[in-house]
């Protein structure tokens, strides 16, 4: 029968739709971390058995050392003369005495003492040294380490941490931020200069050609002592990997290279559009490399003199920098609350105009972010999952601004164990691989309106981002940040306050949706981008037991009731103040409208209410009759059957959109 011709057509098309929304999906359990990074962190605690040398000094400005500083004499003296003040001092003995090492600034000097102590003791001694009427401050030069969690093998081979959220419920939304332009340049940090305080790089071939020249600040550990610095030298012009692995496991874990700071600086900068491997976040930015971690990590005034020379200011026995930064990334740190050389390193650069962002640490801890994420004026970034949940190994608390995508982060590495082999590219996962991504989008702002102040850039980075999941750890507190980083939301917004041309996603018409009562519903709500990048939805006031997914933008009511007409509104969730909303209609009803026949090509010219001959005749008309009364019996609801899919914009069965 022709009904049964028509019900057969209907069926055969519903299944089609249904297999089309078929989505793959993968879950992969979460690797324990926890067992590798407290074992890491147990083993660097200060009363743990390794023994320190180092303190940093910070001479008064208004003190007599001003004086000797201006008749040239020189800082080894100044350090000197302090060992007549602690020859009487309880926290030193007659044998040990201080020598100078190196300069951080000006007044603030690293003093070395004549031997090894322990954490306790050589607090103590800096106590000791504080006293002295010409100094500001003392204190031990602690190691910083690698916000770094390893990881057996790749979760993926691709970069879904930066993608958007209709894909990757986590991501940073790169691809809407990509697209826009700013005079005919791609947003894509061309000309800004991005500062990567870490362990150093290779010139691998998806990197090399955005580097600048940079510095390696690791000074010898003491005389022709160059364990940290793993290079045979100390501090000087090649900011190069030699590598950082470890044998000595009384000093630190014992462990291959990390190439860290390749990978860091890959997250950021790796050159984009090339055909080759991965591409940055602004992967038209300057890459500034300055070497401060090695073997068992680094020093805090290695670190803290080389913010100041990255933006610029004056190091002692350092050239200037040709190449100022205005973007620091620092994905290391250590336990404890802001030291005051941090804190005058990053106040000193922060008055350049110079953003600071930092990882906040992978101890799993709820209540507290590392140094220098702790300190005053940076930005503390936080990690969270594809799924948009805080990741388990991420440290939080007060003091954090803002959480990024921090698992099985891919980019540039190499394959050497040890020294360096070949470039490769390897995953990630940790906090460290966090604070890149938003380093990388402080420089599509500030390519965008460069001389942004540090405060305008975090205000941007705040307020778009996207809230964390509902039922999320992080959901309902304030202590997790404002949000995940979303790019092309900062991005949009700074364009818009700058008055340049941009494109929100606009939402395509969804016609009138009909369905029996106690039927079943399911249709998909569609957007146009400029970009052609996919859209996500946010949808409200839908009725009583229906559902909408915001990424996939399917509607389902799977028992729809009871009979009357229903309306919901959708927006787009990128530039939802720029994006048309739409509303969608849906008609609870025993009688649905046949959709009109229209011919396809008429054969010749309608006149007097008559038609030529048509692609549908009479025959094909009542049949469409017959199956229309059919659907009058609610005792069989064929076409109402659980996982029926209507699919918009041609659904079955709707009425014509005016």
């Amino acid at each position: 029968m022709p009904v049964t011709r028509n019900l057969l057509v209907v069926a055969t098309c519903a299944l089609t739709l249904a297999s089309s929304y078929v989505a793959l999906a993968q879950s992969v359990a979460p690797r324990d971390f926890k067992s590798s990074v407290q074992a890491q962190h147990n083993a660097l605690q200060p009363g743990s058995a390794v023994r320190m040398n180092r303190l940093i000094v910070k001479f008064r400005s208004d003190s007599d050392d001003t004086a000797i500083a201006q008749n040239g004499t020189p800082a080894q003296e100044h350090v000197h003369a302090l060992n007549a003040r602690l020859a009487s001092g309880t926290a030193i003995d007659a044998v040990t005495t201080l020598s100078y090492l190196k300069s951080v600034s000006a007044h603030t000097h690293v003093a070395q003492t004549s031997r090894a102590m322990a954490h306790a003791e050589l607090s103590a001694l800096a106590q000791t040294v504080a006293q002295d009427p010409r100094v500001e401050y003392a204190e031990v030069d602690e190691r910083v380490y690698p916000h770094f969690v390893p990881n057996d093998s790749l979760y993926t081979a691709q970069q879904g941490n930066l993608k958007s959220p209709v894909v990757v419920a986590g991501g940073a939304n790169l691809p809407n931020a990509w697209g826009r332009t700013v005079g005919g340049v791609p947003v894509s940090g061309a000309g800004v200069t991005v500062a990567v305080l870490d362990t150093g790089y290779r010139p691998h071939t998806d990197l090399a050609a955005n580097v600048v020249a940079g510095y390696d600040f690791i000074s010898a550990d003491g005389f022709n002592n160059y364990f940290t610095a793993n290079d045979g030298d100390g501090r000087d012009a090649s900011a190069l990997d030699p590598g950082d692995w470890n044998t000595q496991a009384n000093l630190c874990d014992v462990d291959n290279s990390s190439w860290h700071g390749t990978h860091v600086a890959g997250i950021i900068g790796a050159v984009g559009n090339n055909n080759t491997g991965v591409i940055g976040v602004a992967y038209r930015a300057n890459i500034l490399p300055v070497r401060v971690l090695g073997v068992c990590g680094g020093f805090t005034s290695d670190t803290a003199a080389a913010l100041q020379w990255a933006v610029g200011l004056t190091v002692p026995g350092v050239p200037v920098n040709p190449n100022p930064a205005k973007v620091i990334n620092m994905s290391f740190g250590r336990t404890g609350s802001c030291s005051s050389t941090y804190q005058a390193a990053i106040t000193a650069a922060r008055n350049k105009g110079a953003v600071i962002v930092v990882s906040a640490g992978n101890e799993y801890s709820r209540t507290t972010i590392t140094q220098p994420a702790n300190c005053s004026g940076v930005i503390a970034v936080t990690a969270h999952t594809s799924t948009g949940a805080l990741a388990d190994y991420a440290n939080t608390g007060f003091g954090t601004t803002i959480s990024a995508p921090g698992n099985s982060i891919y980019t540039t590495s190499n394959t050497g164990l040890t020294a360096p082999v070949a470039d490769s590219y390897s995953a990630l996962s940790g906090t460290s691989f966090s604070a890149p991504q938003v380093s990388g989008v402080v420089a599509l702002l500030m390519q965008i309106k460069p001389g942004m102040s540090p405060a305008e850039v975090q205000n941007h980075l705040v307020s778009s981002a996207r809230s964390f999941p509902s039922a999320t750890y992080c959901a309902t507190r304030t202590d997790c940040g404002a949000g995940l980083l979303d790019a092309f939301k900062a991005v949009n917004a700074l364009l818009t306050s700058q008055g340049i041309a941009n494109a929100a996603p606009v939402l395509n018409a969804v016609p009138t949706q009909y369905v029996l009562p106690d039927g079943n519903l399911q249709f998909t709500v569609t957007a146009t981008d400029a970009e052609g990048d996919e859209v996500s939805f946010n949808g409200t006031g839908l009725p009583n037991g229906a559902t909408f997914n915001a990424i996939t933008g399917v509607f389902s009511w799977p028992k729809a009731q009871p009979a009357g007409d229903y309306t919901f509104v959708v927006q787009p969730t990128d530039g939802v103040s720029l994006g048309a909303s739409v509303s969608v209609k849906i008609s609870v009803t025993t009688t649905i409208p046949v959709e009109p026949v229209i011919p396809a090509t008429p054969a010749a010219t309608v006149t007097g209410g008559k038609s030529g001959g048509g692609a549908l005749g009479w025959f094909e008309l009542l049949c469409g009759l017959l199956l229309a009364l059919s659907m009058r019996d609610q005792a069989k609801p064929r076409l109402a059957m659980p996982g029926f899919r209507v699919s918009s914009p041609a659904p079955a069965y709707r009425r014509p959109a005016p």
